[in-house]
């Protein structure tokens, strides 16, 4: 869909945009936070002069740019079927046939600039403020025509059609949250992951998601033209790597992951209008890195420093802090008092896990109040080597409106690849992904899988496997159908994907390559055999599997193993003891979790109760499974050997580190110091302090370390770091790798973002900063615990929220 905008004086007029936070609705089980806008307006800035729209939603529908008023479908040009859209060359089109189709962002704006030089007149895509000021026409209520939605194809006041009830609309801006401050002519920020989508939905079409004020987003690269070219190819076929394609009816288990349209990727419901106007005057404003991806490390030499392999060690941490996991729903609020990012919500689950080249450890979680509904999006946080605690969760990525789960972590050589799933989104595809090469300080534009033909049964939720076979084949792990996954292989490193075509007997199962070039299949969950989980074994690269039993119970619900291929060849796997509902096969009588070694690739296994493992957050569940849950686990090696495994499920996420000496040493040999999250810290030999630089050569970060009596590294000292511009960036004193005294992270104009003060009692306070220098928020924390009085200003200093807090809990 395109409409031609023309400005009345020949420039973009002037709008002043204030965003006010406010409580959205609730719609199903989700509660909806947006931001509402006050539009002050010195004189209407946008003249209607030529208009063009066609289609609805749900298909895509030719477009002609005409120089008339007056709307016209060129029926030369009929609707095409859903999944088959032609398309020419923007070159090639004459002005009354240009044809929209599925376009990706890049392609509106090409054509734009395509349009530009064949009229000799500026044309572009809308910014997001002027879409949203010309779909209102001068109305405040959810829609033009007030608080219901108009009949398709009837105009606002300005005559503009389909702004609530076509197909939603690419615009011009990336997408971030609004900012706090007044804006005039705001263009959006600099960078992102995704660009905004006006008009409609992702996942959901309904009107709730048409409002004048409603934010999409997605990746502008979606979908690739190449995929989408070649999936239209393959719907004139029906096999998967030889096979023919069963579609599948609706399974009873796990049916709300599974997509109604089969090889539906790409053929999304996504259009564009365009404005005539120069490009907007306003710069876009600075991106703001999460904490995540700041002060980040690029020096690799360093992490191989860890304890004598020979000498088993053990360490117990808190990943995540309350809040806000398990916070009520209805006390969500309380959490952005706290100061965490709205973003956050409820339920932190399915994590990803891998130790960067630097040694940094990272987990991403997705975050949500419901894992099926378009508000979830993913969380990431940080363990940096030398450091003692986790950095505090931040917002990583969303695309706004489609349900972002899934996320599966990867370290691939010097690359760190992120994989997840848009599982709700009909058009979406199996899984995208992301790379960073730097660590995680910076993530590239999402990717999406081009195939090689159509792909069989499954869901949209990558796994905790990924990994290169020794002919350099790529494979990512996925669900199927129920209670089976698969495995996704590229030979062409990304560029192209398939599906083998088989499925191995368990739902999350984890996989690693063996010795013999088979592939070793564990579990995972919602299978097994006489009560043990089963064990697939492939031959063929995925294309077929052979299943037999394995020593360790069946799982179920909420619950997921992990295994790693570890340096020293060995196997490591992790689980269960017994099932959600507490069942144990015959021979097996310990409760809890365990951790486990193979010598003979998976053969038999030296296997070890876990302690410290804790119950499942709820009080239901914890008594059905009669013992401790490691629910979703997820584990990785450093460059150091120290394997690290992390859970979901619990109360509060936790983080074991450990290494094989651990494991193979006897069970009674971890003491109590070891388990507890707060252990002594041993004493630092020799403190060296260490720079690193720019590409200009000014330093970008100083910090002292040394190695422990045990053979850690651990910071010591002060670090600092640097903007380009020579301010201040983040500082930190440590002792021994734990923080103490101020810490403090500024914004690149100096002003202060946060501030944390690490006292002796063991407390913490955090503190958050408006860009005036008042107080935002601030509250106080112990072991990953938010205690005591939590309190939130506005910008002018006036208190807008008080939440007292104990043990983590929000109060009545």
């Amino acid at each position: 869909m395109w409409s031609v905008l023309e400005s009345k004086e020949g420039r973009n007029g002037r709008a002043r945009f204030q965003g006010v936070a406010t409580c959205g609705r609730t719609y199903g089980s989700a509660v909806y936070w947006k931001l509402s806008i006050r539009i002050f307006l010195s004189r209407r800035p946008w003249h209607l002069r030529k208009t063009c729209a066609a289609g609805g939603r749900g298909g895509c529908s030719p477009c002609t740019v005409q120089k008339s008023v007056r709307a016209t479908r060129d029926t030369r040009h009929p609707r095409p079927a859903p999944g088959r859209c032609g398309r020419a060359p923007w070159g090639s089109l004459r002005r009354s046939q240009a044809v929209a189709c599925d376009p990706l962002w890049y392609e509106a704006k090409e054509f734009c600039e395509w349009f530009s030089r064949k009229e000799g007149r500026h044309y572009r895509l809308p910014t997001e403020a002027e879409w949203e000021f010309a779909a209102r026409a001068g109305t405040t209520t959810l829609f033009s025509s007030g608080d219901r939605p108009p009949a398709p194809e009837s105009a606002n006041a300005w005559g503009l059609k389909n702004m609530h009830t076509g197909v939603a609309e690419w615009v011009l801006d990336w997408y971030a949250p609004y900012l706090n401050d007044h804006q005039s002519d705001p263009v959006g920020p600099a960078a992102g992951h995704a660009k905004v989508i006006r008009g409609g939905g992702l996942d959901q079409q309904t009107p709730y998601y048409a409002r004048s004020a409603n934010r999409a987003s997605y990746a502008p690269g979606f979908p690739p033209p190449a995929a989408r070219e070649a999936q239209r190819s393959l719907l004139e076929s029906d096999t998967v790597e030889g096979q023919t394609v069963q579609q599948q009816a609706k399974p009873e288990l796990y049916a709300d992951f599974v997509r109604d349209t089969p090889n539906n990727q790409g053929n999304h419901s996504i259009g564009f209008r365009v404005v005539m106007a120069p490009p907007p005057e306003t710069a876009p404003t600075p991106v703001a890195a999460p904490f995540f991806q700041q002060a980040v490390k690029q020096r690799v030499d360093l992490a191989e420093h860890g304890p004598h392999p020979d000498r088993p060690y053990f360490r117990k941490r808190r990943l995540l802090p309350i809040p806000p996991e398990n916070t009520p729903e209805e006390r969500l609020a309380a959490q952005r008092i706290a100061g965490l990012h709205p973003s956050i919500l409820r339920h932190q689950h399915s994590p990803a896990l891998a130790v960067a080249p630097n040694g940094d450890v990272l987990a991403i979680y997705f975050t949500s109040v419901s894992e099926t509904t378009p508000d979830v999006a993913l969380m990431a946080t940080r363990l940096r080597f030398g450091a003692d605690a986790w950095d505090m969760p931040g917002f990583l990525l969303d695309f706004a409106d489609a349900n972002d789960a899934s996320p599966m972590l990867w370290r691939d050589g010097k690359t760190l690849r992120l994989f997840w799933g848009s599982s709700q989104l009909s058009s979406g595809f199996p899984f995208q992904w992301s790379s960073s090469d730097d660590n995680g300080a910076s993530w590239s534009e999402g990717a999406f899988p081009m195939f090689t033909a159509l792909v069989g049964g499954h869901s949209a939720q990558p796994i905790t496997s990924a990994f290169r076979t020794p002919d350099g084949a790529m494979f990512a792990a996925s669900d199927g159908i129920g209670a089976e996954s698969l495995l996704w292989v590229s030979r062409d490193g990304g560029r192209t994907w398939s599906d083998p075509g088989g499925r191995t007997n368990g739902r999350h199962t984890a996989f690693a390559p063996l010795k013999d070039n088979r592939i070793l299949g564990m579990g995972g969950k919602n299978s097994d055999l006489d009560g043990f989980m089963p064990r697939s074994i492939s031959s063929d690269a995925g294309r077929t599997w052979a299943t037999s039993k394995t020593p360790f119970p069946a799982l179920d619900a909420n619950q997921r193993p992990t295994i790693a291929r570890l340096a020293s060849g060995r196997l490591f796997f992790a689980g269960d003891l017994q099932d959600r509902h507490g069942k144990q096969p015959a021979g097996i009588r310990e409760r809890g979790a365990y951790v486990a070694l193979s010598d003979d690739e998976g053969e038999t296994w030296h296997i070890k109760p876990l302690p410290g493992a804790e119950a499942h957050e709820s009080p239901e569940r914890a008594r059905d499974l009669g013992g401790a849950t490691l629910g979703y686990a997820v584990a990785s090696q450093g460059p150091n050997g120290l394997i690290h495994l992390i859970t979901s499920m619990n109360a509060q996420a936790l983080h074991f580190e450990f290494n094989e000496a651990w494991i193979l040493a006897p069970p009674g040999a971890t003491d109590e110091e070891q388990v507890s999250t707060a252990p002594p810290q041993p004493s630092v030999g020799e403190v060296r302090t260490y720079e690193e630089h720019d590409a200009s050569g000014r330093v970008r970060a100083r910090w002292s370390a040394g190695v422990a009596t045990d053979g850690r590294y651990l910071l010591h000292g002060t670090e600092t770091w640097y903007y380009p511009n020579g301010h201040r960036q983040w500082t930190a004193r440590y002792d021994r790798g734990r923080k103490v005294g101020p810490e403090t992270l500024w914004r690149e104009d100096g002003s202060r973002l946060w501030r944390w003060d690490h006292r002796t009692d063991g407390t913490h306070v955090w503190t958050g900063y408006w860009p005036n220098g008042q107080k935002h928020t601030e509250s106080t924390w112990r072991d990953h615990r938010a205690e005591g009085v939590a309190t939130a200003w506005d910008a002018s200093g006036k208190v807008v929220g008080q939440v007292t807090f104990a043990d983590g809990k929000p109060k009545e």
